[in-house]
């Protein structure tokens, strides 16, 4: 089975920017540069562009737990916001609950990932408004929500994803 996100023929003509940041605090304290956590996540997105005006696409979510992390524990939340053009209209994934609420997604599972292992992919569909033009960015953020000393965060990780949308191709 191919990894579709190495094989180049599924992702003709990505512009893609990922920014993957851990923004968990322990006890309260800030922690030093490069520091690892327990339950540390990394969030990675990837679509299928550039989308064509008044067409569809894809984008598929990967949460990862940090190779240097204790691994994922229960329940991991993904939010995920698109623009104004970018309409979701389906999202799913093996283990995962989705809903759509206007233009976000929300996916929780209960599943569990050994540290640098990958949570079940996150798949959603989106409809690409006619008029959209340009380039537009969705971002999303996912949350391992655990019991954690007061004062302190659970382990989370952001992600911003840019699209190119290109014009109709006029029918002949």
């Amino acid at each position: 089975m191919t990894d579709e996100r190495q094989d180049p023929t599924r992702r003709t003509g990505l512009v893609l920017t990922v920014t993957a940041a851990v923004v968990a605090a322990v006890m309260g304290a800030s922690p030093a540069p490069g520091a690892r956590f327990p339950g540390d996540l990394i969030l990675t997105t990837v679509h299928d562009g550039p989308f064509e005006a008044g067409g569809t696409g894809t984008f598929s979510m990967d949460v990862t737990a940090d190779p240097a992390s204790a691994g994922i524990g229960y329940p991991t939340e993904v939010t995920y916001r698109f623009p104004a053009g970018l309409t979701p209209v389906r999202a799913s994934g093996a283990g995962w609950r989705c809903r759509i609420t206007a233009g976000d997604i929300g996916c929780e599972t209960r599943e569990l990932a050994s540290p640098g292992f990958q949570l079940p992919r996150i798949t959603v569909g989106v409809a690409v408004a006619g008029d959209a033009t340009g380039t537009l960015t969705a971002s999303g953020r996912a949350v391992q929500a655990v019991a954690v000393p007061t004062g302190t965060r659970p382990a989370a990780a952001t992600v911003a994803s840019t699209v190119q949308i290109v014009p109709a191709t006029p029918a002949t």
